[in-house]
């Protein structure tokens, strides 16, 4: 059945379907989120221990954000 056909379908069904198909939905683009989510997760511990930003790595953030992006010299 082709993308069209489903689509020219859904307003055919009971309410209770559509839902049923709406959660069914939703469920398939939670898991590949999750698995994005994971990605990134992976990716975060396998950079290692977390560095915090220092006070001049603030101080030139705030200098980059006021210079619109330019450097300050």
């Amino acid at each position: 059945m082709s993308k069209a056909e489903i689509l020219s379908q859904l307003p055919t069904l009971p309410l209770s379907e559509r839902r049923e198909i709406l959660e069914s939905l939703l469920a398939l683009e939670d898991r590949e989120l999750t698995a994005a989510h994971q990605a990134w997760i992976d990716e975060a511990v396998a950079s290692g221990p977390a560095t915090p930003a220092t006070a001049d790595d603030w101080k030139a953030a705030l200098e980059r954000g006021l210079a619109g992006g330019k450097t300050i010299s």
